[in-house]
Formats: structure tokens, sequence, C-alpha cells
């Protein structure tokens, strides 16, 4: 047992002296950000929009939902969400003469679309000799959201889109009666899950704000030292540490 750690941790060394620079750079970033003030704005109102099916019907799911408390409410959460980064968010009193450099940073919340519309959930089940398959429309809330971000330069524009859906649970029972017997639950989204979707969302795009920055300054420190990042790091500011960045975990970057 004693060899056995002794490989992990030497393994463990290794892993982290070959990718000593993206972790530096990150470390330098993390510490730089204290207390970065950072201008907010996001849109008065949200595109809202309802989809129709194929039987000219569209989900009601929306139909109880205030779009600017929605916005509210996911603002709330950004902003929240980023005092625990030690990022200091505000709202100028003049919007025309925002300061912005590498410590001062504006992030405007471009454009917000929410879809109510259906998505067509498969499940699949298995026994030995067969596959079943059974299909169910199931009432999403869609939002796609778009960032702009310029710390003394614009930023390409940031992209995510997330969803909603209703609760979906089955089983399968079996019996010498009745043999397979599918069984399914689906529990419809409410007027509640759609506010805390909001705060998710604001949640979500505060991590994958500070996270693109993040690697963006690794990014540019690495080219002065003529290198490439080989890989994305998130922070977790609860448990202070860095993580490898999973292709679903960030924004995707628009170039113009």
């Amino acid at each position: 047992m004693r060899i056995k750690n002794i490989i992990i941790a030497v393994l463990a060394v290794m892993t982290f002296a070959s990718c000593g620079s993206e972790f530096r750079l990150a470390n330098q970033f993390v510490n730089r950000s204290r207390d970065i003030q950072m201008a907010v704005y996001f849109p008065e109102e949200a595109q809202v929009t309802l989809v129709q099916g194929a039987d000219s019907s569209y989900t009601k799911v929306l139909d109880s939902i205030n779009q600017d408390l929605f916005l509210d409410v996911m603002y709330a959460a950004y902003a929240d969400e980023l005092e625990r980064y030690n990022l200091n968010v505000y709202i100028p009193d003049d919007p025309d003469a925002v300061q912005v450099d590498s410590t001062h940073w504006l992030v405007l919340l471009s454009r917000v679309e929410i879809q109510g519309l259906f998505t067509e959930y498969v499940d699949e089940l298995f026994d030995m000799t067969d596959d079943y398959v059974y299909t169910f429309p199931l009432n999403t809330v869609n939002v796609a959201s778009w960032f702009d971000v310029n710390d003394g330069e614009w930023h390409p524009t940031l992209f995510d889109e997330y969803n909603l859906t209703d609760e979906f649970s089955s089983y399968v029972s079996r019996s010498r009666k009745d043999g397979m017997q599918y069984h399914y639950n689906i529990t419809p989204i409410s007027t509640k899950d759609v506010y805390d979707f909001a705060v998710f969302l604001g949640k979500r795009y505060a991590a994958f704000t500070y996270d693109y920055m993040m690697n963006r300054f690794v990014e540019l420190g690495m080219e002065k030292e003529q290198k490439e990042p080989r890989f994305r790091l998130r922070w977790d500011p609860y448990e202070k540490t860095f993580s490898f960045q999973m292709e679903d975990e960030g924004f995707v970057v628009i170039e113009n």
C-alpha cells in the first residue's frame, strides 16, 4: 500500500509539473482579480417565444412567468455568485461613462431569448430479447444568452443555452401474471421551477464569465512564453481549487 501511495504521489507531481504554466498563470489570475470592479448590464426585457408544435400547440409553462422578474432574479444570482469570486458588481450612475481596463470590466448581457416549447424525450429499455422505445413530449423552457465583455477591449461574443424540462422517471416491474409492465411519471414544470432556473442560470453564467476571463489570461501569458494552453481550467471559489474544464462547462465563443 505504501509503494502504491508513493507511485500515485510521484505521478501527481509529474502531472502538475507538466501542466505548470497553465496552473501558475491561473493562480496569478485568481490573486490579481480580487476586488475587480465589474459593471454589469442586463436587458430590461427578454424576447419570449412560444414555439408551436406539429399540432399547432405550445407549452403553457411561460404563461404565468413575469419576464422582467425572471431577469431580475437571474441578475441577482449572477452578481451574488461573482461576489464569491471576489469581484465587485455594480451598476454605474452614468452608463455612457463606464471605466474599462484590466481592473474595471464591463459585462453586457446583450440578448436573451426564452422559448417555451415541447422537446421529444426518448426512453429506451432493454431486456434479454427485445428493445423497447417510448417517446414523450416534455414541456421545455429554453434560455439562450449572448454576453459581451470589455476589459479595455471587446472580446468575442460569448453564448450559452440551456434547457429546463419536465421531470421524468420510469421503471419496469415484472410478474408471472402480467409479465413486464412499464411505468412512468412526469412532473410538470412549475412557476417556482422557472424562477429557480433563473437562479441556476445566473450562477452558471457567473462561473462561465470568470473561467472565460481566467483562461484568456492564461492564453495570453503562454503566448509570451511562445506556448499554447493544452487545456482549459475552472476555478471553484468554494473549495479554492482548480479543475479541468469539460467541453460543456463554458461559454461558446462566437468569433466575429
